[in-house]
């Protein structure tokens, strides 16, 4: 089996994002830290509820 190598997507409720930009993501006190290539850092908040990595998705409960 092969995984596509496309972009992940971050879920939350009905909105549905690209993680295109993303670099890393790191587990935060309340949710996830999303950091691009430049260093940026973005904070999301929820609990991730699942991580399908062949739909390449990352859902997230609030």
């Amino acid at each position: 089996m092969c995984l596509d190598s496309g972009a992940f997507f971050l879920v939350q409720g009905e909105e549905q994002r690209t993680l295109e930009h993303v670099a890393s993501i790191l587990p935060g006190h309340q949710g996830l830290k999303l950091i691009d290539a430049s260093g940026n850092i973005e904070n999301v908040t929820g609990l991730i509820e699942e991580i399908d990595l062949l739909n390449r998705r990352i859902v997230m409960a609030a």
